[in-house]
């Protein structure tokens, strides 16, 4: 073995030994891991959140101020329930798969066929997630009443703006 490519393998292997000691931080994997298998919202219904859907956790730290019913808190706490069940139970599906690839990444034994079959059966677990969050937006919009939805997005910030209301183009 030439005397460059040996100095080049002690490089690595000591690089590798370093990055593997004990009281070194590895990266997490995945990156939003602690979000996932606390089945956590992680803005993924942002969209519905915004646009007058009102999510179940939030309705429910606001249902003093929105006068809920007895009968909608107990629907609304079994939707944050079957939320955070569902969504952590995906999210743990998520968290292992991610650390499968990740584990093909370390051992080298990767390639695109593999990686492109892997990226999407993440990338449908991670929809499926998605749709969690925001099924849940769809149905607390049908236990709350018009005024009640009004009233969260004034409580939320995200009442109507005059001036988003003005048709007319600004030049």
């Amino acid at each position: 073995m030439r005397i460059a490519h040996r100095v080049w393998l002690l490089g690595l292997s000591l690089t590798l030994l370093v990055s593997r000691l004990p009281g070194q931080v590895q990266p997490t994997v995945p990156s939003d891991r602690e979000g996932l298998l606390k089945g956590l919202g992680m803005g993924l219904a942002a969209y519905a959140e915004e646009n007058g859907y009102p999510g179940p956790k939030h309705v429910l730290e606001l249902k003093d101020q929105l006068g809920l019913s007895r009968d909608q808190v107990k629907k609304t706490e079994a939707l944050e329930n079957l939320v955070k069940i569902s969504a952590s139970a995906k999210g743990e599906e998520v968290v292992q798969a991610e650390e499968e690839l990740n584990k093909l990444f370390e051992a080298g034994t990767i390639n695109e066929k593999i990686l492109r079959s892997r990226l999407e059966q993440i990338g449908k677990m991670r929809a499926d997630l998605r749709f969690i969050h925001l099924q849940a937006h769809l149905r607390m919009k049908q236990l709350l009443t018009a005024e009640q939805i009004r009233h969260y997005n004034e409580l939320r910030g995200h009442e109507d703006k005059p001036e988003d209301k003005d048709p007319k183009p600004h030049h």
